[in-house]
């Protein structure tokens, strides 16, 4: 991905590195889907409620791989792959489980569909680093 610079790669699965909050998670899905079938008098609402919330956490279920390197970021998944240049990146927002590269200058709800969201897995001063030199230098 790169001509010889620096690069950082790792893999983030939330579902193996805490092992604790899946068990709990996976409780909520099951009470969850058991309530819409009960509720409903249908064991297919279940199955549906059951199917719809691991979609909406495939990110703790499934793995997915980071690479930075120095032309961009870049993130693989069971559902492709994403990238972002350093030049597409306006402003950087990191919390505790991760940092969303944003293509805006100024937070707006938008970012989190136009940007790139890496998944920290134990690196979290490592990928701030490694991302404020490629960024923090062009706005000087």
């Amino acid at each position: 991905m790169t001509e010889g610079g620096e690069v950082l790669c790792w893999t983030s699965h939330p579902a193996r590195e805490k092992p604790w909050g899946t068990v709990a998670l996976v409780a909520m899905i099951l009470l969850s889907s058991l309530s819409a079938a009960l509720f409903m008098e249908n064991l297919w609402w279940g199955v549906l409620g059951c199917g719809l919330l691991f979609l909406a956490m495939w990110n703790w279920f499934l793995p997915a791989s980071y690479t930075l390197d120095e032309r961009g970021a870049g993130k693989k998944s069971v559902f492709g792959v994403e990238s972002k240049s350093w030049s597409q990146v306006k402003s950087v927002i990191a919390d505790t489980n991760g940092v969303l590269l944003s293509p805006f200058p100024t937070p707006t709800r938008l970012a989190k569909f136009r940007g790139l969201s890496l998944q920290f897995s134990g690196n979290r001063k490592e990928v701030l680093e490694f991302i404020r030199t490629r960024v923090e230098p062009r706005r000087l």
